[in-house]
C-alpha cells in the first residue's frame, strides 16, 4: 500500500512543479512524473532536468520536444552531460567546437525526410507491355 502512496504523492509533486499537462508528458514519456530543477534547453526544443536528491544514475533526464522522440535527438554535448562525463552544463565556453565538426541533426530514418537512392544510369532492360485489343 505505501507503494501507491509514493506513486501519488510524486504525482502530486510533479502537478504542482510542473502543472497537469507537463506531468502527462512526464508520465507517458518516463513512465513515472519527476520533479527537479531545469538545467537548459538545446536547439531541438528539449528540456534537461536534474533532481540531485534522487538516485544516481536517474538523477538527470530530458524531456523531448517531439512525441515521436528519438536519442538521436539529443545533440553529443548534452548527451556528454545525461552520461555523467562531465558535470557542466553544456554551453559556448565549456565545450568547445572543432572546426571541422557540423551541427547536430536527427536520424531521419523512417521518415519523409530519409534518404532515398536512385539509379542514374538508363535500364538495360524495359518491361514488358501487354498490347490490349478492345
Amino acid at each position: 500500500m505505501s507503494s501507491w502512496n509514493n506513486v501519488v504523492f510524486a504525482t502530486l509533486q510533479a502537478v504542482k512543479a510542473h502543472g497537469i499537462r507537463k506531468t502527462f508528458k512526464q508520465i507517458v514519456t518516463l513512465d513515472t512524473p519527476k520533479v527537479g530543477t531545469l538545467v537548459g534547453k538545446d536547439q531541438f526544443g528539449n528540456e534537461y532536468y536534474e533532481n540531485r536528491m534522487d538516485v544516481m544514475g536517474r538523477d538527470r533526464w530530458v524531456l523531448y520536444d517531439k512525441w515521436n522522440y528519438d536519442a538521436t535527438q539529443v545533440p553529443p554535448e548534452w548527451h556528454q552531460w545525461l552520461s555523467r562525463f562531465t558535470d557542466d552544463i553544456p554551453s559556448e565556453s565549456t565545450i568547445p567546437k572543432p572546426f571541422y565538426t557540423t551541427e547536430s541533426t536527427e536520424n531521419y530514418t523512417g521518415t519523409t525526410a530519409a534518404f532515398k537512392t536512385y539509379s542514374t544510369v538508363k535500364p538495360k532492360i524495359s518491361e514488358w507491355e501487354p498490347i490490349s485489343r478492345r
